[in-house]
Order: C-alpha cells, then structure tokens, then sequence
C-alpha cells in the first residue's frame, strides 16, 4: 500500500457450515493470506457466534459482519489493517417466495464499507451474498442486489455463492453493474469434481483487477484435501483500489 493505491486480496467461500475438514480450511486461508474474507453457509446452528468466532480466531483475522443465528449464514472477516478502514457495517435479509423446503433457507446480503487510505474520501463496499436455489427468487435477490449497487456512491466488490452460471437469469442482470472477471472455466461446484462457475467474487468499473481464479489447492493443501474441506471450491480476487 503507497499513496492512494490500495491493493487487497479477497477470498470468497462457501464454507458448508463448517461441518467438513477444519485444518484444511484455516491451512487454505493462511496459504492464500486474504485481506477479506466473505464468507457463505458460516455456522446458523448450535453456538454459531462461538464457532465463527473460533474460526476467526484461527485465521487470525476479525469477524467485521455476520454470524449468529440471525446472520443468515453470512459473514465478512478481515485483517486488522481492514478493520481499522470499516465506514460502516451491516447485514440485512432479502425477502423470496416460499415454494419448497429449500426456499425456506435465509437469503441476504452482508456488507462493510472501507475508506481507502490516504484516498481523499474515496471508499469501497465489499459484500457477501448467497442466492436461492429457486430461479424466481435469484431474480428477485439480484435486483435487490443491483438497487444495492447503484446506490452505493462508490465501488463495489461483491462475492458469494451464486447458485447458477454467468449465463443465468441474476447474473445476466447485475452483468452490467458488477460482473465476474475471471475465465468462466475456473469452475467451483462441485468441489470434488468441479464443473461448473457457481461461484465468484463480482467487481464493479472502478475496481482494477489484478488477478481472478478459483482455488483448487495451496501450498500445504492438496486437490483432494481441499476437496474435503467444503463441497464448494474457494474463488480469489485480487484487486487494486
């Protein structure tokens, strides 16, 4: 970081609760050292603030929204360097038509502002998202999602588990305000066998891209470790603000 350029790492992941292999999941996030970490599926269940907050703790890093029963499965962690930039924090549900079970699974946004050091004011907002699995409420969610960003006032980064490829119905939508700039063949879903693009880490124009993939191991973790870790595969997005 010099002057008024800022660059930052963001880890996106879907991290199924927790419920898959711990050290391979705090291996894979200290290997990559993201600055920001959005977190989809965090603990909803038994002591949910208790194990992000372990989680958190592990990875060295500080949960800046999210988590809890109510948090919808959503959280941003960050660095203390991030953390000491939060404008403003915040975590709100979307609503969505209830047709099936799993239309019943809490959808919405979790999202902190960062002021850009030494930026004259300028700042970004980084946020985490989920979409139903439901196509109607994808759209739903993503127009929501688009209001979001066109009232933000600043740059927007935007990951989460997205629940279709770019060709989608959400995704074609929010495609002109904030799309995915990595190759639609760093698939992430599923992780053991990955096929398709369910997952990214979107970017707003203002937001300089350095580098966007998915992560299919580490130094320390391999193909099948990873595998094991989530049934998702982690996206990466480097940037410079």
């Amino acid at each position: 970081m010099s002057g008024a350029v800022w660059d930052l790492r963001i880890l996106s992941w879907n991290l199924w609760e927790l419920r898959g292999d711990l050290p391979a999941i705090i291996d894979t996030v200290e290997d990559l050292a993201p600055d920001v970490l959005l977190v989809q599926e965090a603990p909803r269940f038994v002591l949910p603030r208790a194990r992000l907050g372990w989680l958190s703790r592990r990875l060295d890093r500080r949960v800046l929204v999210g988590g809890g029963a109510r948090g919808r499965g959503l959280a941003v962690l960050g660095t203390d360097a991030v953390a000491a930039q939060v404008v403003r924090r915040g975590a709100h549900g979307v609503s969505q038509r209830v047709s099936d079970l799993n239309s019943t699974y809490p959808r919405g946004v979790a999202a902190v502002r960062l002021s850009v050091p030494e930026g004259d004011g300028r700042s970004v907002v980084v946020a985490a998202t989920h979409l139903a699995l439901q196509e109607d409420n994808r759209r739903a969610h993503a127009e929501h999602l688009a209001a979001l960003v066109r009232g933000a006032g600043s740059p927007v980064i935007l990951g989460g588990d997205l629940n279709e490829t770019a060709d989608g119905t959400a995704r074609t939508l929010l495609a002109p305000l904030c799309d995915d700039p990595a190759d639609q063949g760093e698939w992430t879903f599923p992780a053991r066998r990955p096929q398709r693009r369910i997952d990214a880490v979107l970017a707003s124009p203002g937001v300089r891209v350095r580098a966007a993939r998915s992560v299919h191991a580490t130094e320390r973790v391999s193909r099948e470790r990873l595998a094991g870790a989530s049934d998702h595969l982690p996206t990466l997005l480097d940037v410079t603000l």
